[in-house]
């Protein structure tokens, strides 16, 4: 079935989302502000999509028994999920965010298990499921396809044989992307391609992964801590209050984002054997500094167009590293 990979990258997305989560809506302890709002949408979404399907299910009126009776328990994993999807928008409301977080990453989790088990129920009665996947489903998995690319480039930065994959990659989903509104057979095909190709690298990480996974981990922790500085030595400089631009990301200083930072760094190497989890974790470090970069960098140009380049505006050394080369 060629729009299969449409329904599966829902699902992966989902999956992308509860890895990242905790990462990005807690801060040591703390739920980031800016935030909160977006991860309770993202449950009713999932929510929705499971509802859809189950209503597509019940429209079919299929007579396969065992499919019925799983469908029966499928419902029954749903209800929980809703309970706790009900009790996080509680907790949101009494302002009780932790809570809301946990309950709300808790039914995402259901919301994801139960679309994955329906999917592959129908597929074993020989029923197609095509018909109840949306587009905005699909553009959400070219999206999780490039966020993957740019990840795996830092990984393998100087390696030319997986920069020739990658490549191949990116032009599969500039065409998926082009096709998707003229030919949604043949976008989802070139969809499926980029992420073949996108898996072999994988592949090819876990291979290296035996020999060289702790040095890889420790390169690319110490590039991501190194970077992470000189961008916030670079803001201090063009007259940025570091300080004050984290706490508008839900950070309380710049020391509290290194030490955020530090805190997922030793995480992934206390994983290191685990290649799967720390992974993972390095995903997550690479999610929280490309939201950071992308939002200092509109900070600077906005403070460039109000003071002109150079100029030095309201910023001040305070942080961790107080602007100092």
């Amino acid at each position: 079935m060629l729009v299969k990979k449409l329904r599966i990258g829902f699902v992966l997305l989902l999956a992308v989302m509860i890895v990242a989560t905790p990462t990005m809506f807690l801060v040591q302890g703390q739920v980031q502000p800016t935030h909160q709002q977006d991860l309770m949408d993202m449950a009713v979404k999932a929510q929705q999509k499971v509802e859809s399907l189950f209503d597509w299910v019940d429209a079919q009126q299929i007579e396969d028994v065992e499919l019925q009776a799983d469908m029966v328990e499928y419902e029954v994993s749903f209800e929980e999920g809703k309970a706790l999807l009900a009790d996080a928008q509680v907790d949101f409301e009494a302002e009780d965010f932790e809570s809301a977080v946990e309950n709300a990453i808790g039914a995402l989790r259901i919301f994801r298990d139960v679309l994955r088990s329906v999917y592959a129920s129908l597929e074993d009665a020989g029923i197609d499921a095509d018909k109840v996947v949306d587009g905005q489903g699909f553009l959400e998995a070219i999206v999780r396809a490039r966020a993957r690319i740019a990840y795996l480039r830092v990984i393998f930065e100087d390696n030319t044989e997986v920069e020739e994959l990658l490549v191949k990659a990116e032009g599969y989903l500039e065409t998926a992307e082009e096709l998707f509104e003229t030919d949604l057979s043949e976008a989802t095909y070139n969809l499926r391609q980029a992420n073949q190709l996108i898996s072999e690298v994988h592949a090819l990480l876990k291979e290296e992964a035996v020999l060289s996974n702790e040095w890889r981990l420790f390169e690319y922790c110490e590039r991501t801590r190194e970077r992470t500085r000189e961008r916030f030595r670079g803001g201090w400089d063009q007259g940025i209050n570091v300080d004050a631009f984290l706490e508008s990301l839900g950070y309380q200083s710049e020391n509290q984002f290194m030490e955020t930072l530090e805190g997922l760094i030793q995480n992934a190497k206390n994983n290191s054997e685990n290649f799967g989890e720390s992974l993972e974790v390095l995903e997550a470090i690479g999610n929280m500094v490309r939201e950071m970069d992308g939002e200092l960098t509109q900070e600077i140009n906005r403070h460039q167009n109000r003071y002109g380049s150079g100029s030095s505006g309201t910023g001040s050394s305070s942080g961790q590293n107080g602007g100092s080369p």
